[in-house]
């Protein structure tokens, strides 16, 4: 075998291994991040009080909102969200089952409506939020991560979407915290690759855990932005099966 070839197939194996390293890294930076918000790490069930701001230049609009939510190890998380307050949204309820199978009681008209696949980019309950970006699935599911950027401080990954996934979000840019593996920021990208929303995200320790205590979403275009804040924030209570149901949505005073 001529020497240059030789040479070739020896470093081969060491080529490939650093190839490879990058995509390795991004999928356990993001394996992590998702036990640390969704799986082992996280509390078997959370209860708290929201916030929301909704930001239109000088219009500002609050809502304030209890919710309730419960980790289910492998699936989806569970989610209620029940507005108390102004009075043109309270008892305005919503539940998340799983990415699939979402909820919204109207009070005004005593009825429950499943969120169609097609309205799920739609803004939720008029805020910089989508119905999508409302729900609890893992980006694992329906994204491949890359490693695309790193610091002293962060872990920059790119998530490019699976082929067939059904996600509005062609390419999502992740930044996450190395001091306590939570995201911190998201930029969200539409199918043409243009920059649609930013979220920017921060978190608190809770007890052993660490929990999303705010979330600012910005729309690039509209130029406006929600905050939506957590307070009060409990966890492991052992909350009842029945709070997570339709049932449960139209119960008004809880």
């Amino acid at each position: 075998m001529p020497l240059i070839k030789k040479i070739v197939w020896l470093l081969l194996p060491i080529f490939c291994l650093v190839v490879s390293l990058p995509a390795a890294d991004a999928a356990m930076v993001l394996k992590t991040m998702e036990e640390n918000t969704m799986g082992a790490n996280a509390p078997r069930d959370m209860e708290t009080d929201m916030v929301m701001t909704i930001q239109d230049g000088k219009n500002v609009r609050v809502r304030e909102i209890h919710a309730w939510s419960r980790n289910i190890a492998e699936k989806d998380d569970l989610r209620v969200l029940k507005f108390i307050a102004p009075a043109d949204v309270k008892d305005v309820g919503f539940l998340v089952l799983d990415q699939d199978s979402m909820y919204i009681y109207l009070p005004e008209f005593h009825r429950t409506r499943r969120i169609a696949s097609s309205s799920k980019k739609d803004p939720f309950m008029g805020s910089d939020f989508s119905y999508e970006d409302m729900g609890t699935s893992a980006f694992s599911k329906y994204y491949d991560p890359r490693m695309f950027k790193e610091s002293d401080g962060e872990w920059q990954l790119e998530l490019l979407r699976k082929p067939g996934a059904d996600k509005p979000y062609a390419r999502i840019v992740l930044t996450v915290s190395k001091a306590n593996t939570m995201p911190v920021r998201m930029e969200l990208y539409d199918e043409s690759g243009r920059l649609g929303k930013v979220a920017e995200e921060t978190a608190q320790q809770v007890g052993k855990y660490w929990i999303m205590a705010s979330i600012k979403m910005t729309h690039v275009k509209k130029g406006t932005s929600t905050l939506l804040e957590m307070r009060n924030i409990k966890v492991d209570l052992g909350l009842k099966d029945e709070i997570f149901s339709e049932r449960f949505l139209k119960k008004r005073g809880s």
